[in-house]
């Protein structure tokens, strides 16, 4: 019941009125989109030494997943099974490679 006090608060009209769907992972699996996991490493200064504890590229002496590697896992573990050839090319950017004296901003680690 509206209150004794209640005054029309106006009237709201729509010219037009779209509904979009939005469409899951799964269903552009199920609509035929080719997945193909490909991973980048970030070798950038930014990210500490690999040696430093408090480095996103820590490599633990007891086998822990560093955040590079974890996040590499977590995604490639569910990604992997959409992915036909089950190849999973890997690059890297920011590093100074041997030979060279200034920073590469995309190369192989695989080979």
């Amino acid at each position: 019941k509206k209150k004794d006090k209640y005054h029309n608060s106006g009237i709201l009209n729509f010219d037009s009125v779209k509904a979009t769907p939005t469409f899951s992972f799964v269903d552009y699996i199920r609509g035929g989109c080719a997945v193909n996991l490909v991973v980048a490493v970030d070798f950038t200064g930014s990210n500490g030494h690999p040696s430093r504890r408090d480095s996103l590229h820590y490599i633990h002496s007891d086998g822990q997943l560093n955040q590079y590697e974890l996040a590499i896992s977590s995604v490639g573990t569910i990604i992997q099974e959409y992915d036909s050839d089950r190849m999973f090319p890997a690059y890297g950017f920011g590093a100074i490679l041997p030979g060279t004296n200034t920073a590469n901003h995309c190369f192989p680690l695989t080979f």
